[in-house]
């Protein structure tokens, strides 16, 4: 073999070296965006949990909710401080979102949540006086889906049951 066909031979390995690390790098940047969307699907999961179970933990923030009587100043800042957390978390998914690290169809599942936290005139009075703590842009898109949103009806309908 002459000088000339060995460094053929040698460029030819080479560049099949070159696609092979290619295509492995190419499998483990898409393995790290499946783990990135896994952690923050179970970042959104524990962050929903919470939400739920802080009404298991503590009912009155329903009965907060949804009294015709104005609540007391203790328990409206239970209840601005539960609407914060509520919407700290569905800023976050909002984020995730824009950023791409979660789906449109993940996202559009959370973000109905927004109709609950934001579901009565009490929620919407305590999220006017706390949005200013919120990304400007996640503000704006509360107000667009909120804008003409019927009051939610599940209060009413859960004093309703015997």
């Amino acid at each position: 073999m002459t000088l000339e066909q060995a460094a053929l031979v040698a460029q030819i390995v080479g560049a099949i070296v070159v696609a092979a690390t290619l295509i492995y790098l190419a499998l483990q940047v898409h393995q790290g965006a499946r783990q990135m969307r896994s952690e923050a699907r179970q970042a959104q999961l524990t962050y929903d949990q919470t939400g739920v179970y802080k009404f298991v933990d503590f009912p009155e923030l329903g009965l907060i909710m949804s009294k015709a009587e104005p609540p007391s100043f203790e328990e409206k800042t239970k209840l601005v401080f539960w609407m914060i957390g509520q919407m700290r978390a569905r800023e976050y998914e909002w984020l995730q979102y824009k950023n791409g690290a979660i789906t449109k169809e993940s996202w559009e599942t959370y973000r109905g949540v927004i109709f609950f936290v934001l579901g009565t005139e009490r929620g919407r009075a305590l999220w006017e006086v706390t949005k200013g703590y919120f990304n400007a842009d996640f503000v704006a898109m509360v107000a667009d889906m909120t804008k003409d949103a019927p009051p939610i009806d599940m209060w009413d309908k859960l004093h309703a049951i015997k």
